[in-house]
């Protein structure tokens, strides 16, 4: 699995999790949160458990205690860890 392409997409899905909705209407944060679970569901087991590990580290890596947050239950929220 590629780190950077990984970081992208989750850095991505967690800047439209924490836009108000001005920026983006509530619908196409919960668009992009299921395009994203449906496609990183069909992972093997090994990638996903990668992409797991570089969220976590992610996770424990930001300052935002907010980011912090989105990142440590967004595992559960892509449905990765079912």
């Amino acid at each position: 699995m590629n780190a950077i392409i990984s970081r992208t997409l989750i850095e991505l899905l967690v800047s439209v999790e924490l836009s108000d909705e001005e920026s983006v209407s509530v619908e196409a944060s919960a668009s992009f949160a299921e395009d994203a679970a449906t496609s990183l569901g069909a992972l093997p087991d090994a990638e996903r458990a990668e992409l797991i590990s570089i969220i976590t580290q992610m996770g424990e890596e930001a300052q935002d205690e907010d980011r912090r947050q989105v990142l440590l239950d967004l595992p559960e929220g892509l449905g990765l860890t079912e």
